[in-house]
């Protein structure tokens, strides 16, 4: 996630409630996709709601041992 928090709503729009706010440092998991939207569970709030692709990111690490 490249902004410091983005908000998470109940369904895939902007003009959808906010139940949350998804913070940089929190863990989280993509549940599914809608177009430009993600389905996510934040690990450290429990709360479950849409956000933004533009701002979530998957994060790969590459072990070369």
């Amino acid at each position: 996630m490249h902004a410091k928090a983005v908000t998470i709503r109940a369904k895939a729009t902007t003009k959808s409630a906010a139940v949350g706010v998804l913070y940089r440092s929190h863990q989280f998991t993509v549940h599914r996709s809608s177009g430009n939207w993600r389905h996510i569970a934040d690990k450290t709030t429990g709360i479950t709601g849409w956000v933004s692709g533009t701002y979530v990111h998957r994060d790969v690490a590459t072990s070369l041992d």
